[in-house]
């Protein structure tokens, strides 16, 4: 055989070759219409969800059997490649990789434009409980452990969730970092409270708050840790006769009253009444306490 008509030939089966290759895995011609829906739309962080498309010509008619339809997914993994039947029917199936969240499953072929449809992936938080132990500190300051529940529309502890803790006052243990739910749907934290941290807050109390990504926003739970000092005692009265009726005004959350009321009478009542025995000036005297100390004052009586 001459070079020339070699030649020739080598470049003829280079176009069958190519021809074969082409009509093999064939794209989708310019105009196809390609439709995407997936079944179930909602799937667990491990589930998997069939995804069905149909690609047709633009006059309606299947595409080539074997035309290729290239697949991505933002969550979970699903199969890159699929390929139409006679119907012009392909199906690939997306499986969550144990993520959360709404996966976005892309498909096109060709030249053409993507197409979408979207999958829940994952339970989503619905509810978020916040607990402190414990949920006062001295003035002294000192740690609370803080437990968050993070549950889904089901009521069931949700795993996986990502949740993060915030403080009027003091430090977090996370640093306010995203921390992820433990298999009982908890996070846990640690707060720490100086002497300085209790004293920069006038209003008694410091504001701890969680929050995590939930259905339709955030959700969040708050609690508030009180911050306990020794009661300041302080009592007011009103005389008629010989009858004298003591309020108790101290503050700081006393937890028990000793009362002296200068005549050989006492009582462990908040506000007590005492009828004295006759006229004089009689030294009363309360003191308060709670866990945290104590405090007395006291005042004249004066009967007539």
């Amino acid at each position: 055989m001459k070079p020339k008509s070699l030649a020739l030939a080598c470049l003829a089966l280079v176009g069958l070759f190519a021809a074969a290759c082409d009509e093999g895995t064939p794209v989708g011609p310019e105009g196809m219409i390609l439709q995407i829906s997936a079944s179930p739309t909602r799937i667990s962080g491990t589930g998997t969800s069939n995804i069905t498309l149909q690609a047709l010509r633009s006059n309606g008619n299947p595409v080539n059997p074997g035309t290729e339809i290239r697949l991505s997914s933002t969550i979970g993994t699903i199969d890159p490649v699929v390929y139409t039947d006679a119907d012009g029917i392909a199906r690939a199936l997306l499986r969550g990789d144990g993520r959360s969240g709404v996966a976005t499953v892309s498909a096109y072929s060709g030249a053409n434009e993507a197409v979408t449809t979207e999958v829940e992936v994952g339970a989503r938080a619905a509810a978020i409980s916040l607990n402190a132990d414990p949920n006062n500190l001295p003035q002294e300051g000192g740690v609370v452990d803080l437990i968050a529940l993070v549950r889904d529309d089901a009521g069931q502890p949700l795993a996986g969730a990502t949740v993060n803790f915030r403080t009027e006052a003091g430090s977090l243990r996370s640093g306010g970092r995203f921390i992820t739910t433990d298999a009982r749907g908890q996070a846990r934290d640690v707060l720490t409270v100086s002497a300085a941290d209790t004293q920069s807050e006038p209003d008694r109390q410091i504001t701890v708050t969680v929050e995590s990504g939930g259905e339709s926003g955030i959700i969040s739970d708050s609690v508030n840790i009180s911050i306990q000092s020794p009661p300041i005692a302080a009592f007011s009265f009103s005389i008629s006769g010989r009858v004298v009726a003591f309020t108790d005004t101290s503050s700081g959350n006393p937890t028990s009253w000793n009362w002296n009321f200068g005549d050989g009478d006492s009582s462990s009542e908040r506000s007590p009444v005492n009828e004295f025995p006759g006229p004089g000036q009689y030294v009363v005297r309360l003191r308060v306490s709670n866990a945290f100390g104590e405090s007395e004052t006291s005042a004249v009586v004066t009967i007539l």
